[in-house]
C-alpha cells in the first residue's frame, strides 16, 4: 500500500472513531437521564409506600377488622368492667353494700335483739332449781294447813332463825370480847406509865420521823440490777443508807453499802463503801451529777506503787540504760549465708546491732536463684521490710526483703553484666 493510501485509510479510520465516540457519548448522556428519571420514580413510589404504611400504623382503628374470638375474648361481653382495685374494695365490703333486708332473707318476724345461743337455752331447760315439777306444785297448792304451823312454830323461835346480825342492830364495830368493869377502867385510865401526857406527845411529835434504815437496822433502799442509784436517791426527798450492785445504773463498779446525805432536790452527797475496801463518793450539785470517785486508801496506793514499780514494760533496768546510753559501741560479725549464697572476700557481707536497729554491710560473692532465703537472724521485725541493694561494676538493682520470721530472702535482680556484684548497706529497724 502507498503512503496515500495509507493516509487515507488513516484519516478514514479516525472519522469511524470520532463517530463512534460521538455515539458512546449520545448513548451515556441518554442513560445518564433515563436512571435520573427512574431514580425519580422509584423515590416517588417509595415515598408513597413509607407514607402508606405509616399511615396504616398509625390507624388504630381496626383496619384489619380483628374480632373478640379472633383474640381469645368471645365471651367478654361489650360493657365497662370493673377495676381489680374496685373489686377488692367491694369483696372487703362487710357493711352490706347490697342493702339487703331482713324481710329478703326471709327473717322479716325477727326482732333485732341477742338471743339465746342453743346452749345456754338448754342449760336454762335442764334448771330444776327454777322449774318446778307437777308434784311440787300440787304440794304448794296444798300447803295452807302445813303453812300455818310452819309460821306458829317460827314466831316462838328465840334461837335467831333470821341470824341476824351485830351489823344489822347497829353494832358492827363491837367486838364478841368480855367488858371490863368500871374500876378496871379506872385504873387503866390512871396508869401513867401506859398513857403519855401533853408534853411527851409535843416532844415526840416534834421528833425526826424519816427512817435512814430498816427495823432491823440494815440498808433501806436495795439499788439492784438495771435501777438508776440518781433516780433512786432523787426520788427518795431524804437521808437514807443504801446496797447497790455493780450492775445497777449509775452505780459504782463493784458491791458498795453506803449513806446519801439529803439537802434538797438538787444538792446531795453520796459515801459508798466497796466490798472490796474501796471508798466511792458521789455529789449532785446544781441539779448536776458527778461521777463516782474512787478514793485510795493508803494499803491500795502501797499495792498500786508495788505493781508500778514492779513493771517492766514501762520501765528499765541497769543494764538496758547502759547499753542504750552507748548505742554505737556494736562490733561487726560475719553473716553465716545459707542455701548456695557466698560471701565476697574482700568485702564480707557482715551485721551489727545497735539502737534497737540490724545494721548490713558487704558485698555476696554470688546469690542463688531468685526467692531463696540466703541469711537467717535470731533478730524479729515486726513487719516485712523491702531493701534495694546497688550493682556494683553494671547497670541495675538488687531486690531483697527482711521478713518478720528474721530471714534475709534474695527477690532477684536486673543487671546488664552478669559477673557484676551487690554491694549492701542497709539499716532496718527491729521495733
Amino acid at each position: 500500500m502507498s503512503n496515500s493510501q495509507f493516509i487515507g485509510q488513516l484519516k478514514q479510520n479516525n472519522i469511524q472513531i470520532n463517530n463512534l465516540k460521538d455515539q458512546f457519548y449520545r448513548t451515556e448522556a441518554h442513560m445518564s437521564a433515563h436512571e435520573n428519571r427512574l431514580s425519580e420514580k422509584v423515590d416517588d413510589f417509595m415515598e408513597k409506600q413509607n407514607f402508606d404504611l405509616k399511615m396504616h400504623t398509625l390507624n388504630t382503628e381496626n383496619p384489619h377488622h380483628v374480632t373478640k374470638e379472633q383474640v381469645g375474648l368471645s365471651n367478654v361481653i361489650n360493657e365497662e368492667q370493673a377495676t381489680k382495685e374496685d373489686f377488692n374494695i367491694h369483696l372487703d365490703d362487710k357493711k352490706n353494700p347490697h342493702a339487703v333486708t331482713k324481710s329478703q332473707v326471709g327473717l322479716s318476724k325477727v326482732d333485732n335483739v341477742q338471743q339465746a345461743a342453743k346452749i345456754d337455752f338448754d342449760a336454762h331447760d335442764a334448771d330444776l332449781d327454777r322449774h318446778i315439777t307437777k308434784d311440787e306444785r300440787s304440794y304448794w297448792n296444798s300447803s295452807d294447813e302445813r303453812s300455818k304451823s310452819f309460821l306458829a312454830e317460827h314466831a316462838s323461835n328465840q334461837s335467831n332463825p333470821h341470824k341476824v346480825t351485830a351489823e344489822q342492830v347497829g353494832l358492827g364495830n363491837v367486838d364478841n370480847v368480855k367488858q371490863a368493869t368500871k374500876s378496871d377502867f379506872d385504873n387503866h385510865l390512871n396508869d401513867t406509865n401506859v398513857h403519855i401526857n401533853k408534853s411527851d406527845r409535843d416532844r415526840w411529835g416534834a421528833a425526826q420521823l424519816s427512817k435512814i434504815t430498816k427495823d432491823n437496822g440494815s440498808v433501806l433502799i436495795n439499788v439492784s440490777q438495771g435501777v438508776d442509784f440518781q433516780s433512786v436517791a432523787i426520788g427518795q426527798r431524804k437521808t437514807f443508807t443504801f446496797y447497790t450492785a455493780e450492775t445497777g445504773i449509775n452505780t459504782p463498779p463493784v458491791p458498795t453499802r453506803g449513806m446519801y446525805l439529803y439537802s434538797s432536790s438538787t444538792y446531795g452527797e453520796a459515801i459508798a463503801f466497796g466490798n472490796d475496801g474501796s471508798l466511792w463518793r458521789k455529789s449532785l450539785s446544781s441539779g448536776v451529777w458527778s461521777d463516782w470517785v474512787n478514793y485510795e486508801t493508803e494499803q491500795g496506793s502501797i499495792k498500786r506503787l508495788a505493781a508500778h514499780s514492779d513493771n517492766t514494760d514501762i520501765h528499765v533496768t541497769k543494764d538496758d540504760k547502759d547499753k542504750w546510753n552507748t548505742p554505737w559501741n556494736a562490733t561487726w560479725n560475719n553473716v553465716s549465708l545459707i542455701n548456695g549464697a557466698q560471701q565476697y572476700p574482700n568485702l564480707p557481707f557482715q551485721f551489727s546491732v545497735a539502737n534497737n536497729r540490724l545494721e548490713l554491710r558487704g558485698s555476696f560473692g554470688s546469690l542463688p536463684v531468685a526467692g531463696t532465703v540466703v541469711a537467717k537472724f535470731a533478730y524479729k521485725a515486726s513487719a516485712l521490710y523491702d531493701i534495694g541493694a546497688q550493682v556494683v561494676g553494671s547497670y541495675g538493682t538488687a531486690r531483697f526483703a527482711y521478713t518478720p520470721d528474721g530471714e534475709l530472702r534474695f527477690d532477684g535482680m536486673s543487671v546488664s553484666n552478669s559477673s557484676a556484684r551487690v554491694s549492701f548497706n542497709a539499716s532496718i529497724p527491729l521495733w
